[in-house]
């Protein structure tokens, strides 16, 4: 394993430590972040403020998507912090070195230097906590000294030979004492090649937890707190379409409850709840309800009676699904169509619409090539036209039809109206 790799899953790990309050998860931070919408969810979280710009809940097609990114990048400047080199173009595009510095900037301010005297100083006035703790170590750095468990009452009489059972039982006493995340496994922490930054980012958590005084929270509100809930059906789905997350706990016999209330009319909605054993004696349920009215949904849920993390969540629920094409018109089509009406098909679009001056309006969007756009975005397109015929004409996020379709618009006098000239030109 290598350095690399540790602080992947780490800065992973702390990501969705964070997210778990909105009901979001990534998997892989190099593709999870492209769209932008979980690093501004990550910002108004960890800043505790509104982003303040309007942004695209719903990116599909890559300018979105680096506009989204472009904000949050403006968002974390405008907070005072120095970005060097980093622009919301190497998010978007997976730049894994770059993303990886810039999630290290974010926790160096909000998770290491909270409250303290400056960002510079963040990693010395940690390890001078550190070892006013456990001053018999004579800690002298986070990577050569990482593994010194200090929470763990009797880690005098630990052999220091078993170094991956140690950080075994020194990880698992402080997520269970003190609500810790496990950002780390044994195998990491005791690894050499560890890298500094993650067992900076793990070892801010004590601290943390030190400030906030969680070893005084009763043992049920500490289950509650160590559960995470994630999934789409906890942050937006579509009327009609089952709405699914998932819910982890730490033990499989504590009461998991979930309560989903709709809009008028739509109270009490029915929620289907499958539960599967998770490792180390954890669970996890898998979780779907429909939803058949568009709303704004409340979900709660509770482990043995407390709410965790997030709960109660709105959810948002669409009366279809969304390309983020709200107020504009759009085209979609393909760079390489194999027959010559396909072609020509978008040649004679491309010369209706320019006759009309469609293309120097302002809610006008350039025309997306569906080949470049990213597979899911792509079937999502599809899915909302109900067909691949190109190409595929949207006005304010809703299906008008392909060429043939919109010059039969055109004939019959329909087109203008649907293109809102009065409105708009």
């Amino acid at each position: 394993m290598s350095w690399q790799d540790i602080q992947l899953h780490t800065f992973t790990a702390w990501i969705n430590d964070y997210l778990k309050d909105r009901g979001m998860h990534i998997n892989d931070l190099k593709t999870d972040l492209k769209d932008g919408v979980a690093l501004l969810n990550l910002l108004e979280i960890i800043s505790g403020k509104p982003i303040g710009k309007r942004w695209n809940k719903n990116p599909r097609v890559p300018n979105q998507k680096y506009e989204n990114n472009q904000i949050a990048i403006e968002f974390v400047q405008a907070e005072g912090l120095k970005l060097v080199n980093i622009g919301g173009v190497d998010i978007t595009d997976g730049n894994l070195r770059i993303t990886l510095g810039l999630i290290w900037t974010l926790i160096l301010r909000y998770q290491v230097n909270r409250g303290g005297s400056g960002d510079e100083n963040a990693k010395s006035e940690l390890l001078k906590w550190v070892q006013s703790k456990i001053p018999e170590y004579n800690v002298t750095g986070f990577k050569k000294d990482a593994v010194a468990p200090g929470s763990f009452p009797h880690h005098a009489a630990l052999d220091s030979s078993k170094a991956i059972d140690n950080c075994d039982q020194g990880i698992n006493t402080a997520n269970d004492v003190l609500g810790i995340p496990k950002l780390l496994t044994p195998e990491a922490l005791s690894n050499p090649r560890i890298d500094e930054q993650s067992v900076i980012t793990y070892i801010s958590y004590f601290r943390n937890a030190d400030l906030e005084g969680k070893n005084r929270a009763d043992e049920l509100s500490r289950q509650a707190a160590k559960c995470r809930a994630y999934g789409p059906g906890l942050v937006e789905a579509v009327a009609g379409e089952p709405a699914d997350f998932v819910v982890d706990t730490p033990t499989q016999d504590g009461k998991l409850e979930i309560k989903v209330e709709g809009p008028a009319g739509a109270s009490n909605v029915p929620v289907q709840v499958n539960k599967k054993q998770g490792p180390g004696g954890a669970a996890t349920y898998d979780v779907s309800y429909n939803p058949t009215t568009p709303g704004l949904y409340k979900v709660h849920v509770t482990y043995n009676g407390i709410h965790i993390p997030g709960s109660v969540f709105t959810v948002r629920i669409l009366e279809a699904i969304s390309l983020g094409g709200e107020g504009k018109i759009r085209v979609f089509y393909s760079t390489t169509s194999s027959t010559e009406k396909g072609r020509r098909d978008v040649f004679d679009l491309q010369r209706l619409l320019e006759a009309k001056k469609v293309h120097l309006r302002p809610d006008f969007e350039p025309w997306i090539a569906v080949d470049i756009m990213e597979k899911d975005d792509r079937d999502a397109v599809f899915k909302k036209a109900g067909t691949r015929n190109l190409p595929i004409v949207f006005i304010d996020d809703k299906y008008v039809g392909d060429f043939d379709t919109v010059a039969t618009l055109e004939e019959n006098g329909k087109l203008n109206s649907l293109l809102k000239f009065n409105e708009r030109a």
